[in-house]
């Protein structure tokens, strides 16, 4: 049972007096530590890709519009998918659970690499009236897009009521990109437009996945990393 703050009792506040940081090791066998140690006299060099991910924050103002521009990607770096939610009195505030976000009667949202736009066709979302069918199969099937699950195992997580009342996130999966795209800086931008203005105190939050470039370069006596 969750019950409001008694008057004049203080707000709560944890205190740690201690952190630890647990980093697990890899030992290789005999055999494998003689490859590395050949791979490192032959200086040679490995690429590897990985998915980077970048949570940025913003304040919306009441307004019936939103334009947010994130960042500009470089070269090397690709965004893939761009996870999107809105939360209303829920900074620096104890009370309200910060793991729901607001739908603010939101209307459509869209994302524009350069001047490319994902996706093309409006979504046209009016959450109190359920209408909202696409938004929530593009969230439905986000880890089954990005971690290669089993649709009928992903889209149990969360039912179209939780969806609505409580994870209410724009999901934009942004991966089919133009070779114009692939080979240039890209901008980001977030564009919303709402069916009334949003409230006071409401904060977007937008998580970018990219694809991220390193090399492992050898100079013979240890291996360095080198981002691109």
């Amino acid at each position: 049972m969750i019950t409001a703050k008694v008057a004049a009792v203080a707000t709560g506040k944890v205190n740690l007096d201690k952190i630890s940081l647990f980093i697990s090791h890899v030992i290789p066998s005999d055999i494998e530590r003689n490859n590395l140690y050949k791979a490192i006299e032959s200086k040679v060099t490995l690429p590897v890709t990985f998915h980077l991910r970048q949570c940025d924050t913003t304040i919306v103002l009441q307004s019936t519009i939103f334009s947010w521009r994130l960042s500009v990607k470089t070269s090397t770096e690709k965004p893939r998918y761009i996870v999107v939610g809105l939360q209303t009195n829920k900074d620096r505030n104890q009370e309200p659970n910060s793991s729901i976000f607001d739908n603010c009667v939101l209307k459509n949202m869209y994302i524009m690499l350069n001047q490319e736009r994902y996706p093309a066709v409006d979504y046209n979302l009016l959450l109190p009236k359920q209408q909202f069918s696409r938004a929530y199969r593009e969230a439905s099937v986000f880890s089954e897009k990005f971690y290669g699950m089993n649709e009928l195992i992903t889209q149990s997580n969360i039912t179209p009521s939780d969806y609505n009342d409580l994870y209410p996130l724009m999901d934009f999966d942004v991966s089919e990109q133009s070779k114009r795209l692939k080979s240039s800086v890209v901008d980001v931008q977030i564009k919303a437009t709402f069916n009334a203005a949003v409230p006071a105190d409401t904060e977007a939050f937008a998580v970018v996945i990219s694809n991220r470039m390193l090399q492992f370069q050898s100079d013979g006596n240890r291996m360095n990393i080198v981002y691109y």
